[in-house]
């Protein structure tokens, strides 16, 4: 989840904490956030709005008057997104909730494992998963699947910088170097 190129977050962000007070007060700001990014996020109509320089400040305020009241955010939220639109980065607010979130991670002890299969996992085989992890890095963890065809079976997880690799690909990749190996000796 960490972006180098959303280091401009982190401002927001421990801005966004302090006056917040707590994690549970800034997760519950999370929701009505999202909302307005998807929002932008899915116009066009919306981005080049906010892009033009043509279109005056008072006019772009009330667009995220409108977009926050939509989202039923609270007030801190709609500061934050009338301070991301002063400073032109309101089109980053992604980023800004990417950072949002991988703060709130840190502060509660969550680290997160991308774990990547060949076929959608099961709610059984994803906490088998989750629990063997946790159990190795001692800590809770948050999975994200993504759907790789190219495995053919298995699964790989990636948890930091370690890659744990179980996926059959991977095991035929390594049969076939055994036996270009053995036949070169030969």
């Amino acid at each position: 989840m960490k972006d180098a190129g959303s280091s401009f977050a982190r401002p927001y962000v421990d801005a966004l904490f302090e006056v917040a007070g707590t994690p549970d007060a800034v997760e519950s700001l999370l929701e009505p956030l999202d909302a307005v990014s998807r929002a932008i996020a899915g116009s066009e109509e919306l981005q080049a709005f906010l892009r033009n320089p043509a279109i005056g400040r008072k006019e772009k305020r009330a667009l995220v008057e409108s977009l926050a009241l939509s989202a039923a955010a609270p007030e801190l939220a709609a500061r934050l997104l009338r301070a991301l639109l002063d400073r032109g980065r309101l089109l980053r607010v992604e980023a800004v909730l990417g950072a949002i979130r991988t703060r709130l991670d840190r502060e509660r002890g969550i680290v997160e494992a991308t774990v990547r299969t060949a076929a959608p996992l099961g709610a059984d085989a994803e906490k088998g998963i989750r629990e063997a992890l946790e159990a190795r890095v001692g800590t809770r963890v948050r999975l994200r699947t993504e759907l790789d065809p190219s495995l053919l079976s298995g699964f790989v997880v990636r948890l930091a910088s370690e890659v744990f690799d179980a996926s059959l690909s991977r095991r035929l990749e390594r049969a076939r170097k055994a036996l270009e190996s053995a036949s070169g000796a030969a």
